[in-house]
Formats: C-alpha cells, sequence, structure tokens
C-alpha cells in the first residue's frame, strides 16, 4: 500500500540481531520488514483475542485481500 506514512522505528542492536536471524530463516517473513510485521499482526491478533483491543474489518479501511499479497 504506497499511501500509507512511512514510521520510523529504533530497535537496540540486539533486538535487531534477533530479527536479522528470523528473517534469514524465512518462515517470519522476507526481510527485517517482514519479520517486524508478522510480530506486530500476531500482537494485534492476541490483544484482539484478550479483548484489549476491539476487532476491526479491513474492508472499513479500503482494503482487500489483493493489497495485502502485493505489500511484501
Amino acid at each position: 500500500m504506497a499511501g500509507n506514512p512511512l514510521t520510523s522505528v529504533r530497535f537496540r542492536p540486539v533486538i535487531l540481531a534477533y530479527i536479522d536471524e528470523l528473517a534469514e530463516t524465512g518462515a517470519y517473513g522476507k526481510g527485517r520488514a517482514g519479520v517486524i510485521r508478522r510480530f506486530v499482526e500476531n500482537g494485534i491478533a492476541r490483544a484482539i483475542e484478550k479483548k484489549v483491543l476491539e476487532k476491526r474489518s479491513a474492508s472499513d479501511f479500503g482494503e482487500t485481500v489483493e493489497d495485502d499479497d502485493r505489500e511484501e
């Protein structure tokens, strides 16, 4: 989704080492961005399950399944 604003995030070097190691396995996403995205999405899913967040529909934000596939 090219229209998303960029977000700057800084991680401690040890965290970047973990992220890079996970990226090398390929099981958690492609590169740092893919790994981070996977963990953020999993954390949000857990918060929804625990009722910390209310579930929303991606379609309310104009997203489609195809949009998700193009982002990687």
